[in-house]
């Protein structure tokens, strides 16, 4: 009888033991990658684990010794001659060699150098002790990812990752370059058909196409986003442009439902340095939408760029000033006037900051077809309404630029020089906090040390004193 009381306990305890003998063992991964023996003697190795060592060292995963090498090039590879490193969280990501060596480890007869990293690719060829000893090549088992680029000359050079986004006008990808292991943002936009009829003639010259690349390429600003290479094909246009870790700004708004005030003021004064100094190089963007500004971090104070101005160079498709509903929310009315066809002044770009900074303030939109009439028609008017009740908390002073900026005659809309005059952005603290990110001094704002109350604050009763930059409050992201 004492015996059988006693079987549960024994068999609970044989059940832990095994479930303790399951947790201890490691999860294996399925493989992302194989090394197959070129001069080196070995079986092919399944590379599972996010790190891969190859030496002549015992705590190698690959201890090579006179079974796998003749010992006149045994003796030149070092005891851990090189490691493969992969993030198994993310099967996208690049698989890295690094060079551990003192007679050189090799990628394609590329010197990685000792200390440094490359990445690898599908069959690339991995020497040891000297280019001429090719001692493996690496296959990747996850390189049908980057089938939807068709340009051979970003495949060659990058390693495609995950996607970083989609919309109305394109996929952008994540991209490491294989020699420098520096990331890049990477758009991919499929071109019309029907529209590449329409296009430039001086488009279809690869001149030209260099020209325009080249100046795009010399861009130097610090909020606007840098432009590291375009490949424009016959049907797709792929812009590699400065990789940001914080996203857009439409994420950003959405995320936290509006911007703060001075957080808004921020953001619009390094947007309006960014369009001032586009417009200086003879460039309309012709497309600003919180879509196409990206931010540097997640920092609630932080670095903004600019991107996607010269997107219309390039595709001539009336997507390109759409939303993915298909409706021109940030689009002036001249352009809409003219279906599209017209020309116009660099006026649409400050059109487009008013919505841009309307929709900071509110998190929502001036103009939608949700609030009666037409979206078209009610930009065509300029008809819009500050009736949210977040409209409480914000400044006379921004409402009143806000209507300013958003009038349907261009010549009655103030320049980006009269914008970055403006009372609501002659503020010191904030002022001081764009240099600060910017790292360059700001002209155009002249007033803005000596003048902390102009007169047009006193007559919109906004006499509070300026808060300072403190350190931000945790915001609820949703």
């Amino acid at each position: 009888m004492a015996n059988s009381e006693a079987m549960p306990d024994t068999q609970t305890a044989t059940q832990m033991t095994q479930d303790t003998a399951l947790e201890s063992q490691p999860i294996e991964h399925p493989s992302y990658g194989q090394l197959l023996g070129k001069h080196v003697k070995t079986k092919s190795l399944e590379l599972r684990r996010s790190e891969f060592k190859v030496g002549r060292e015992e705590t190698c995963d690959l201890m090579l010794g006179e079974t796998n090498l003749p010992a006149s090039k045994l003796c030149r590879v070092s005891k851990l001659h090189f490691t493969i490193k992969k993030d198994l969280t993310d099967m996208t990501s690049p698989t890295y060699i690094y060079d551990h060596s003192r007679n050189g480890t090799y990628v394609n007869g590329r010197l990685i150098g000792t200390k440094k990293c490359m990445i690898l690719k599908h069959e690339d060829v991995i020497s040891i002790a000297g280019v001429n000893i090719r001692a493996f090549v690496y296959y990747d088992l996850r390189h049908n990812i980057s089938v939807e680029i068709k340009a051979k000359e970003l495949l060659d050079r990058y390693h495609i990752g995950r996607k970083l986004g989609s919309g109305a006008c394109g996929t952008v990808y994540l991209l490491h370059d294989t020699v420098s292991c520096q990331p890049y943002a990477m758009k991919h936009v499929a071109k019309d058909p029907l529209n590449e009829r329409s296009r430039p003639k001086f488009l279809h010259d690869p001149l030209r196409v260099m020209n325009e690349v080249n100046i795009m390429k010399n861009l130097d600003h610090p909020c606007v986003i840098k432009m590291h290479d375009i490949v424009d094909k016959p049907d797709s246009v792929y812009m590699v442009l400065e990789y940001m870790k914080g996203g857009d700004l439409l994420s950003r708004i959405i995320d936290n439902k509006y911007l703060p005030e001075k957080t808004a003021k921020l953001f619009f004064l390094q947007m309006c340095h960014a369009v001032k100094y586009l417009h200086e190089q003879g460039i309309t963007h012709r497309d600003l939408k919180p879509d196409n500004i990206l931010l540097e971090d997640e920092n609630e104070y932080t670095l903004l760029k600019v991107s996607d101005f010269g997107l219309s160079k390039f595709v001539r498709k009336n997507s390109v000033m759409r939303t993915i509903c298909g409706t021109p929310l940030y689009v002036a009315p001249e352009v809409l006037q003219t279906g599209g066809r017209g020309s116009y002044t660099r006026k649409v770009d400050i059109w487009s900051l008013g919505v841009v900074l309307f929709t900071m303030l509110s998190g929502t939109l001036p103009f939608s077809d949700d609030y009666g009439s037409p979206a078209v028609e009610q930009i065509k008017r300029a008809k819009f309404q500050m009736r949210h009740t977040v409209w409480k908390n914000v400044s006379p002073l921004a409402k009143k630029l806000i209507y300013e900026i958003l009038s349907v005659n261009p010549n009655s809309r103030p320049t980006i020089e009269q914008l970055l005059r403006s009372s609501w952005l002659r503020d010191p603290d904030v002022i001081s906090k764009a240099q600060q990110l910017m790292k360059i001094p700001l002209v155009g704002t002249e007033h803005a040390r000596t003048q902390r109350t102009t007169a047009s604050d006193v007559e919109n009763n906004n006499t509070s004193p300026v808060s300072s930059f403190a350190p931000p409050s945790k915001r609820k992201r949703l």
